[in-house]
C-alpha cells in the first residue's frame, strides 16, 4: 500500500508515514490486518514491524485479538504464527516478536519472570526450531545444548529446567 495507507474502505483519512498516533485509527487498522481484510498474511508483519509510534500502537491493538492465557509459550506462538507470515528484515521481525512477549506475559504473568524473558525464551525456541528441522543444518542441537545455551539469560537466573525440557521437546516433535 506504499507509505499512505487507507485506513477503512471508502475512508477518505490517510496516514502519511504512519505518524498519525490516533488510538482509533490503529485499532481500526489492527482489526482490518487481523481480518486480513484488504490484506494478505504476507502484509500483516510489514505493518507490525516498522519502528513508529503509530505502527506500535497497531502492533498493541492487533495483539489484543490473541488470547494466550494458559497457553504455553509454544502453543502461543503456532497460534499467533497461524495469522500472518513472519517476513521482513531482521528488526522488524525482532519488533513483531517483542510485540508477542509483551502479550504473552500479560496473558501469563506468572509463567516466565518477565517480557525479556518470554522473549528470550521465544527467540531460543525459534533458533531451536531451525536448528532442529532446517535442511542445511549439520549437528542438531541436543536438550542439554539447549539448556546449557540458555543459563543465566532469565534476568540473570536460570529458566526452570523442566520448562527447557518441556519447550525442547515440544519444537523437536513438530
Amino acid at each position: 500500500m506504499g507509505s499512505t495507507e487507507i485506513l477503512e474502505k471508502g475512508s477518505t483519512e490517510n496516514l502519511s508515514n504512519g505518524t498519525n498516533t490516533n488510538i482509533q485509527a490503529a485499532k481500526r487498522l489492527a482489526k482490518r490486518l487481523y481480518q486480513l481484510d484488504g490484506f494478505k498474511r504476507s502484509d500483516v508483519a510489514k505493518h507490525l514491524g516498522k519502528n513508529n509510534d503509530f505502527s506500535r500502537l497497531v502492533a498493541e491493538e492487533y495483539l489484543k485479538f490473541f488470547d494466550f492465557t494458559g497457553m504455553t509459550l509454544d502453543q502461543s506462538l503456532r497460534s499467533f504464527f497461524k495469522a500472518f507470515s513472519l517476513i521482513g528484515e531482521t528488526q522488524e521481525r525482532e519488533r513483531v516478536l517483542i510485540h508477542f512477549s509483551n502479550r504473552y506475559f500479560q496473558c501469563n504473568p506468572n509463567s516466565i519472570s518477565s517480557p525479556d524473558g518470554v522473549h528470550c525464551l521465544t527467540c531460543a525456541m525459534m533458533l531451536l526450531n531451525t536448528d532442529l528441522h532446517g535442511h542445511n543444518i549439520g549437528k542438531k542441537m541436543s536438550c542439554q545444548e539447549f539448556i546449557a545455551n540458555l543459563q543465566g539469560v532469565n534476568e540473570g537466573r536460570d529458566f526452570p529446567r523442566v520448562l527447557l525440557k518441556v519447550s525442547f521437546v515440544l519444537v523437536y516433535n513438530t
